[in-house]
């Protein structure tokens, strides 16, 4: 059991539940946009030119780029979720140790105390080659 209290994790809880439905809501935005500029050129609205095709086709690079981190934000908030049911919520998921309050309501899915989050990206850096 983690060192906080039921109050603290049932306003954790409702951080979770407002980020459940901003994740989603711009997720159907994103998907929209991305389907009216589809449509927009299948329907034969070109760009004026070469720089205004690139900035559209960059921009759909983008908006996947936000659903997909939309989607892995879902993925946290189900975890989350997942650890407050099996009363395992605020315990880090490396160390055991409590995750502190002011972490939680910072990142209220974090599953990581700062030490061991400090360290998995350490790692994640030096595997993909760049500087920790």
């Amino acid at each position: 059991m983690s060192g906080l209290s039921q109050q603290q994790i049932d306003h954790l809880s409702q951080l979770i539940d407002k980020r459940w439905a901003r994740e989603f809501s711009e997720i159907r935005s994103l998907i929209a946009n991305m389907g009216e500029l589809r449509q927009r050129i299948a329907l034969g609205e070109r760009p004026s030119d070469a720089s205004d095709e690139a900035l559209l086709h960059s921009l759909s690079a983008i908006d996947a780029a936000q659903v997909r981190q939309n989607v892995r934000d879902v993925q946290d908030i189900v975890a989350a979720r997942q650890r407050i049911a099996a009363c395992k919520y605020g315990i880090c998921t490396d160390c055991g140790s409590d995750i502190g309050y002011e972490r939680l309501l910072a990142y209220p899915t974090a599953k990581r105390c700062i030490n061991c989050q400090r360290g998995h990206e350490e790692r994640k850096a030096r595997d993909a080659g760049r500087p920790g």
